[in-house]
């Protein structure tokens, strides 16, 4: 019963940690919103990434950002997810007691290979990197539409 948002970044995290590194990317910001617009989510946050949310601690992350600026009640994120200022310490489970404490119920998504293999290999962006530098568009193009 509670409205859908999707949270995305405008610029690729990576700018931020190593500047000077550009990414590969698959397809502009506009086009992910756009994409991730038309799976019927009924909000598209987009947030830039910056040298303060990199640093900053994932507990304040959460608080601040997810839950008092956006509201978020329930969070779905994925296996490998890390908020700001890396520390090995924090687990996903680490994430699921900051989530208690805050109000906010975190979900673990599914895994890469949960979602599909292609030859054997979960399907990610960087399988489909990997497909196009090999020439093999046809089937890059077929797994950025699942």
């Amino acid at each position: 019963g509670m409205p859908t948002m999707a949270i995305t970044f405008d610029n690729h995290p990576m700018e931020v940690v190593r500047p000077g590194f550009v990414p590969e990317l698959l397809i502009t910001y506009e086009e992910k919103s756009r994409r991730i617009s038309a799976t019927g989510v009924d909000r598209v946050e987009v947030i830039h990434f910056t040298r303060d949310i990199m640093n900053m601690p994932a507990r304040d992350f959460m608080e601040r950002n997810l839950r008092n600026r956006l509201g978020v009640r329930v969070l779905v994120i994925g296996y490998d997810n890390r908020f700001g200022r890396r520390n090995p310490e924090e687990t996903f489970e680490t994430y699921v007691e900051y989530g208690r404490e805050l109000g906010i119920e975190v979900i673990e998504g599914p895994r890469p290979e949960e979602c599909g293999l292609f030859e054997g290999q979960p399907v990610s962006s960087s399988l489909i990197r990997k497909l196009m530098k090999d020439g093999r568009e046809d089937a890059a193009q077929q797994l950025m539409m699942l």
